[in-house]
């Protein structure tokens, strides 16, 4: 008679995704023990071919420790390995030949296109222009070098310290870390440059003047924007070789509206209205990921609070606040730009009904995949109220498997597959 896993290839595999084969012979052994015990026996036929979802599994090691990555593509899977190390050749390349005298650095160091000089009335301003790809390029090198770094060496530091020795956990803490840290560091950047502009509080100067001083952009707000840029364009990255989540495609959707969202309104001249968009909906992961990090600590009552500041504050930016933006295109920025300076007669102007009604044709389409998750909030809420359960966000992580981390570390959410009909053949 053949040996088991020859019998029952998918046993095998069911067996492999769960993180329990470290020797075939033993992992046969106790498969055995099992269809025994169940009352079942081996069938000598050849069994039908594994679960796509199990066949689909597949298992990478990101410095040591193993990854679930939510694709096959093997260039992911090669950029997953070696993701530091490629980001700190490609910097370190760029520092060098400055250091070396070429000119051709300092397109991907600063920014460039100064239309005026900083002693000029108002300060320096830029506009657009080709070198700003460059600019963009280089920071998602440094942004992906950056999150390596604080995954791998610096935010596993915190849960081992409180004891915690999963991987998955440290993991999922390093990234809910990594996150909340650039958010917050976006966020004072993107508050200050707000503050001293002449849109400050004021939704009317999203508009004035278009596109006279909006084709000139302050040192600050250019450089928010294309370093907010690369952060979204990197996160198109890391979102396949992080775990997968249970909104894997509504994450990928919303990574890729915001994007086309930050590039068009930058191309476009709107740069006024993107920047205090991102600023209002980025607000809310201030509560969010920290409240994930404190329970993957093992808190519950610090959760809830946060969780709770989360719920409030996604209510009033992501949907009152974005709502708030979105109509004033139609009840202001109408008024703000008179027919002249509109789209074709006025060079360098894109104010036009279709440019913009296909802009908020696509802010519709964010909200409608915030409407999708406020709804998922709600249903966490209501079992915390209603059924005295703890907070966990039911958007994306998979976070009833936390207490069961020690068999699978590496496993994503639970793939249900169909024990298979076996006969026992004496």
């Amino acid at each position: 008679m053949p040996p088991l896993e020859r019998r029952l290839p998918h046993a095998m595999v069911i067996a492999e995704s769960a993180g329990e084969i470290d020797d075939p012979k033993a992992a046969a052994r106790r498969l055995r023990q099992r269809l025994h015990r169940s009352g079942g026996g081996p069938s000598a036929e050849p069994a039908a071919s594994p679960p796509r979802s199990c066949a689909t599994r597949h298992r990478v090691a990101v410095a040591g420790r193993g990854l679930v990555l939510s694709t096959r593509n093997p260039l992911v899977v090669w950029l997953a390995k070696n993701e530091f190390t490629l980001s700190f050749l490609v910097i370190a390349a760029v520092h060098l030949c400055r250091w070396a005298g070429y000119e051709w650095p300092s397109a991907w160091l600063s920014i460039q296109h100064q239309a005026r000089p900083a002693d000029a009335p108002g300060g320096a301003r830029y506009v657009r222009g080709i070198h700003d790809i460059t600019f963009v390029v280089y920071w998602i090198f440094q942004i992906v070098a950056a999150r390596a770094v604080m995954l791998q060496h610096v935010l596993p530091v915190i849960p081992r310290y409180f004891g915690i020795t999963s991987d998955r956990k440290q993991r999922r803490f390093g990234e809910m870390g990594w996150f909340v840290t650039y958010i917050l560091a976006s966020l004072t950047v993107g508050i200050r440059v707000w503050q001293a502009s002449p849109y400050y509080m004021n939704t009317r100067n999203l508009y004035a003047n278009y596109p006279e001083d909006h084709v000139l952009m302050p040192y600050g707000l250019k450089w928010y924007y294309l370093v907010q840029t690369a952060f979204w364009i990197s996160n198109l990255y890391t979102i396949f070789v992080e775990e997968r989540r249970k909104d894997h495609l509504e994450m990928l959707a919303h990574h890729v509206v915001t994007i086309a969202l930050v590039t068009t309104s930058y191309h476009f001249h709107f740069t006024r209205f993107g920047h205090v968009f991102m600023l209002v909906m980025d607000f809310p992961d201030v509560f969010l990921s920290p409240a994930k990090m404190v329970r993957y600590l093992g808190g519950e009552i610090v959760p809830n609070i946060l969780f709770g500041a989360f719920t409030v504050s996604w209510v009033m930016t992501k949907h009152y606040l974005c709502l708030k933006l979105m109509f004033s295109i139609w009840t202001q920025g109408i008024y703000e730009v008179p027919p002249e300076k509109r789209f074709p007669t006025c060079p360098d102007s894109y104010a036009s009904y279709p440019i913009v009604g296909a802009m908020w044709a696509v802010l519709c389409i964010l909200q409608a995949i915030l409407v999708y998750w406020f709804v998922l909030i709600l249903r966490v809420l209501q079992r915390v109220l209603v059924n005295g359960e703890d907070a966990q966000d039911s958007r994306s992580d998979d976070e009833g498997d936390d207490d069961n981390d020690g068999a699978n570390d590496n496993a994503t959410t639970p793939v249900k597959t169909k024990t298979p009909n076996v006969t026992r053949r004496d």
